[in-house]
Order: C-alpha cells, then sequence, then structure tokens
C-alpha cells in the first residue's frame, strides 16, 4: 500500500512539473511541490494510524457444542493513545512521566509504603534526612507536610526526621507546637527541642511551659526528657555556634524557675514523672535546697522512685553527712527490699572513699 501510494505521488509531481516548466511558472511549482508532499506525509501517518494493534481480546467468538460459532465475531472499537501515535516518529526514550518525579517525592513514598519492607524503608528515611540537612527546599518542604498530612504515621514520620536537623525552621515548628493545644503536637514539639540545641534560652522556656501547664504524664515525661542540664560548675561560657557537646549554663532566674517546677512534680500522682522529676533535680540543684524532697522520696511507695532518690542524692551538693545518716537508715530499714538496698550501699561506699582521697 506504501508503495502504491508513494508512485502515484511521483507521478502527479512530475507530471505537475513539466505542466508548469513549459508555461514558466517555477514559483507555483514550488507551492504546489510542497503542497503535495505535506499530503503525501499526512496519508502515510494515517496509514500508520490505522494499522496500529488493538485490543482484540474481546472479539473471540463463542463456540457451539458442535465446532460452530453461536455469534459472528465482535468487532472492537479500535482505541490509540497518544504513547502509541508519538511513537510513529520514534519518540521513546525511556523515560515516563513517573522517572521525571521528584527524588524527595519518591523516597517520601517509599518511607510510608506498607509493601516496603524494612530496610528499605529505613534507607529512604535516611536518604530524605540527608536531603533536608543538605538543601533547605526540602528541609522547607518537610516542615510544610507536618501541616498537610494528617495520618498520625506521617506526622511521626516528619517529625523523627526534623528531630535530628537542627535549624531554624525546625526551631519555629518547634515553638508553634509547644503552645498547640494538642498534647501530641506539643509531644511532637519536645522531641524537637530535646535535640535542637540552637538557641537553648528560648528551647528551655518552651520546655518549662510544658512543665508549668497541667499537662498529662506522656507530655510531662516528654518535657523532662527534653529539659538539658546546665553545664558543670566552673563552665561559664554558652556553647559556640554548632557546638553541641555541652549544653550550657541557664540563667539564674530560669535556674529559679526550673527547680522550683521539679520539686512541685516530685509530688505528681505518676510515679514515673516522680522518679525523673528527683533525677533532673539533682541535676539542677547543687545545694542543699532540694534535700527534703530527695529525703521525702526515699520513703516513696514505688521502688522506682527510691532508687531515683538515692542516686539523686549521690550527684547533688547536700551535705555528706545528711546523705549518709539518710542512706544509712535506708539500709537498716528491714522491710526495704534488697536492690534498693544495695544501691545504698554502694552510694555509701563511694562517699567513703571520697572521704579517705579528700583526706
Amino acid at each position: 500500500m506504501y508503495n502504491k501510494t508513494a508512485l502515484s505521488i511521483s507521478s502527479m509531481h512530475n507530471a505537475v512539473a513539466r505542466a508548469f516548466s513549459k508555461s514558466g511558472q517555477a514559483q507555483t511549482m514550488k507551492k504546489i511541490l510542497l503542497l503535495l508532499s505535506l499530503l503525501a506525509l499526512a496519508s502515510m501517518v494515517s496509514m500508520n494510524w490505522m494499522t496500529l494493534p488493538s485490543d482484540t481480546s474481546s472479539s473471540v467468538p463463542v463456540v457451539a457444542k458442535h465446532g460452530r460459532s453461536d455469534k459472528a465475531p465482535v468487532a472492537t472499537q479500535t482505541t490509540h493513545t497518544l504513547a502509541q501515535f508519538t511513537g510513529l516518529w520514534g519518540n521513546t526514550n525511556g523515560t515516563t512521566p513517573a522517572d521525571k518525579a521528584d527524588t524527595f517525592d519518591l523516597l517520601w513514598a517509599r518511607a510510608l509504603s506498607p509493601a516496603e519492607q524494612l530496610e528499605g524503608k529505613n534507607d529512604a528515611q535516611d536518604q530524605l534526612r540527608k536531603l533536608a540537612q543538605e538543601n533547605p527546599r526540602y528541609l522547607k518542604k518537610l516542615v510544610a507536610l507536618y501541616d498537610s498530612e494528617t495520618s498520625v504515621t506521617s506526622r511521626e514520620l516528619i517529625i523523627s526526621l526534623l528531630a535530628s536537623i537542627p535549624s531554624a525552621e525546625t526551631l519555629a515548628l518547634s515553638r508553634r507546637l509547644a503552645s498547640s493545644p494538642d498534647a501530641g503536637q506539643r509531644q511532637a514539639a519536645l522531641s524537637m527541642l530535646g535535640n535542637l540545641n540552637i538557641n537553648l534560652q528560648e528551647e528551655r522556656e518552651l520546655i518549662l511551659l510544658s512543665l508549668n501547664n497541667q499537662q498529662t504524664p506522656a507530655v510531662t515525661l516528654q518535657a523532662l526528657a527534653a529539659l538539658k542540664a546546665p553545664a558543670p560548675t566552673g563552665i561559664d561560657a554558652p556553647p559556640k555556634p554548632g557546638d553541641n557537646s555541652l549544653p550550657g549554663n541557664a540563667d539564674t532566674k530560669t535556674t529559679a524557675a526550673v527547680i522550683r517546677q521539679l520539686q512541685s512534680l516530685t509530688e505528681n500522682p505518676d510515679a514515673s514523672v516522680r522518679s525523673r522529676s528527683i533525677s533532673q533535680l539533682a541535676q539542677w540543684d547543687k545545694n542543699d535546697s532540694s534535700l527534703s524532697y530527695f529525703s521525702a522520696a526515699l520513703n516513696d511507695q514505688t521502688p522506682e522512685v527510691r532508687q531515683a532518690a538515692i542516686f539523686a542524692l549521690a550527684q547533688s551538693g547536700a551535705n555528706a553527712e545528711t546523705v549518709k545518716q539518710l542512706l544509712t537508715s535506708l539500709v537498716n530499714n528491714t522491710s526495704e527490699n534488697t536492690i534498693i538496698k544495695t544501691s545504698a550501699r554502694q552510694v555509701l561506699e563511694r562517699l567513703a572513699d571520697n572521704k579517705l582521697v579528700a583526706n
């Protein structure tokens, strides 16, 4: 069919050329030849279009018992796609729209895919974290995703990624979520604040805000875990930008506010909150002002709290003789369990060794 069409077009070319050559109208002939060429191209494309393969799966006749067809083959309408049409010119470079998708979006889909294996999900998360660390555009995209995503799984993934990326954007999101009425968002803020170390003063104030408000035990524990203790005595200079090795000293006002709140939390109804508050109090109060709270904790009904009080006394700045008396009384308590007594003896031995070294 192609050869006949080409021969017919060639004959028309020759006839028109001879006619116009005799008449001297060469310019008009060129226009006519161009038109004929375009018509030929259109004809070839049309024939290719008609001969494209189509789905004929529905045209198989139903065979009767004696081998005859009950129905004549049903002709199916041929449908052609744009991809088939463009394929006539060989425009297939092996890429698809999915290949051009953003790397971030592909990794995000992998990280959340139920079909993805755990190893693949972890790898996708690592790559997402690296993209956000190296490219501010992806970091902002990750922060914006927190507001657009509604599933708990997606938001937890976003927080876990941002918590490992200290940045102004992460701090801004933490600041916003810390004052949210939603407990889950407050926990998300505290999770990030515990790892930032960008603006320690502001971070401590935000954490203290969570400690001051009436919170659920889960939120309070998250805040206690995020609270960074002041730098050891003798280190007055705040850490340099990017140096997260030391939390830095808190100002006097913040320190006093934190100590008051921690003392209050030692009487919290939740035993885990009491235990964690005792441990934090030993880091913040190096004077004897919290000694009465440690002493009361030694008589707490929960062993976890009593254990925390023993080690808090060892770390605090309480008078050594006072600590010795309290722990000796605990060791001699016949109703106390063996684990608690062993911990108390260890602290007493350490105090004795320190006294020998001092002498």
